[in-house]
């Protein structure tokens, strides 16, 4: 079976994974949660030896992947319509961090509400044994894909952040949307990290000499360098990607 007919193969099987198969308006439905248009999904569903059809390519296909949190490679494995049909949602315990897709078929993410508290001033003691799904938050992934840029959609949380340190940019108790599949510095930007055992959401710059600065985006508050033994206590825990009220970061 050529890559091609896997590919094609695989793409229906998702799409009948997430909505129902046969229902009213099912590939306009698909092409919204992977952000493509409808006459795309159809023509890349359509007999290839028909005249306007598209093959899945290298590109589109990881594209397809990330979209819908999937490993890489997965729209390549044979196996993968198999593993769908078997492919049952369980509630985890209580450490959860991952997104909850039991809503699938409806274009609807659940994202956990953890009971974890970062600081925007001090520091917070850090969870040492687990993290509890207090509530979720339902949105659809057409305004995910709209307004953030998420390593997987599996990786987001919600957490709260205390303190006033950060205003300007959010406020004492704002819920904050964050991604942690991150877990290194690429980009300066606000993150959750850990430093000697508590936690912070700072903004983090890293500068040529090596140092990290953590900054606030309150002026009341002094840059504060990380550097020399304190970087073996710091740890990227994830990126705040945006604040629930609305201000993008």
């Amino acid at each position: 079976m050529e890559i091609r007919d896997i590919r094609r193969a695989n793409l229906k099987a998702l799409m009948d994974h997430y909505f129902e198969p046969g229902s009213r308006g099912q590939q306009s439905r698909f092409g919204e949660l992977l952000g493509k248009p409808q006459n795309l999904i159809s023509r890349l569903l359509m007999d290839p030896e028909k005249k306007g059809s598209k093959t899945v390519g290298e590109d589109l296909a990881r594209d397809i992947e990330t979209s819908l949190g999937l490993d890489r490679y997965a729209i390549d494995d044979p196996e993968l319509p198999r593993r769908l049909a078997g492919l049952v949602t369980k509630e985890k315990e209580s450490n959860v961090i991952a997104a909850d897709f039991s809503s699938k078929k409806t274009g609807m993410v659940d994202i956990p509400r953890l009971n974890v508290a970062g600081s925007m001033g001090s520091g917070l003691t850090r969870p040492e044994d687990y993290e509890d799904v207090i509530d979720r938050m339902r949105v659809s992934t057409g305004w995910l894909r709209r307004n953030v840029n998420a390593t997987a959609p599996s990786n987001l949380a919600v957490i709260t952040g205390y303190g006033d340190s950060m205003e300007g940019t959010f406020s004492d108790g704002d819920l904050l949307l964050v991604d942690r599949g991150v877990t290194e510095i690429k980009i300066d930007a606000v993150y959750v990290l850990s430093l000697k055992g508590e936690l912070y959401i700072k903004r983090l710059q890293r500068r040529p000499d090596g140092v990290l600065l953590m900054l606030s985006d309150n002026e009341k508050y002094k840059p504060y360098e990380i550097k020399n033994g304190e970087l073996e206590q710091f740890e990227v825990l994830g990126r705040v990607l945006l604040a629930w009220n609305a201000k993008r970061l």
